[in-house]
């Protein structure tokens, strides 16, 4: 009898993980902290849509594991995913507005346009630049978190990014027209040298203005011997 009551328990169990239920909770900025009315909520598995109220308020029917849509003009879509286990009694969803990029900001700077375009990329991926990194004990600490796909994925992007940034700031300051200004070097011989004798960004960075052009000054002229065809010697 007592087995044939955890059966039952297990069946009902089964049964009402397939059933639609009410999933609440509110929508708003993540930076304001204001609740977003009129925000779209999708379930993505039926399209079946909802709205939030003026308190940014919703109510949605989703089974487990479907994947809900949260989407507002002028906002990031964000997406979550209902839980196979233990739902949340009430979600606080934070959407994140689409930078504008004001070009004509910088008309009448003094900046580059490799600075211009550095400020730029961080204000487009400001949310994964800036996310925090985990210290060692934060790591030892809450290790699921660490090892977490989402957090993996934004800290492997700073590190690409700040590597692309290194090389961009390398190409700004080792330029075609400054070496063939210093050396006189041109076409292929120019190419050549500065894929020879391209500097790291820690020695860019280390470098004066005056120890830097002297760097490029004796690079070349040991370019220009270095590669001089060798002159056959009389076999008389």
């Amino acid at each position: 009898m007592f087995q044939q009551f955890i059966l039952y328990i297990f069946c009902m169990c089964c049964i009402s993980s397939g059933f639609a239920q009410q999933i609440k909770g509110a929508v708003q900025d993540r930076e304001a902290k204001v609740p977003l009315a009129n925000a779209q909520l999708v379930n993505i598995y039926d399209n079946s849509l909802v709205f939030t109220d003026s308190n940014g308020a919703f109510n949605i029917n989703a089974k487990k594991g479907e994947l809900l849509e949260v989407r507002m003009a002028g906002y990031k879509i964000t997406r979550f995913r209902i839980s196979k286990g233990h739902i949340p009694a009430y979600f606080k969803i934070y959407l994140d507005k689409i930078v504008v990029l004001d070009t004509d900001r910088f008309a009448h700077s003094h900046l580059s346009q490799y600075q211009i375009d550095s400020i730029k990329n961080h204000e487009l991926y400001r949310s994964a630049l800036d996310y925090p990194r985990m210290t060692s004990f934060e790591q030892l600490e809450s290790p699921f978190t660490a090892l977490s796909r989402s957090n993996q994925l934004k800290w492997k992007f700073q590190e690409s990014y700040a590597m692309f940034e290194r090389e961009k700031f390398i190409d700004f300051t080792f330029n075609e027209n400054l070496v063939k200004e210093l050396t006189g070097l041109e076409g292929e011989e120019l190419k050549k040298y500065m894929k020879r004798y391209r500097p790291s960004y820690e020695a860019l960075r280390n470098l004066s203005l005056y120890d830097y052009y002297s760097y490029i000054r004796y690079t070349a002229e040991r370019f220009r011997r270095t590669s001089k065809p060798n002159t056959p010697r009389n076999s008389g």
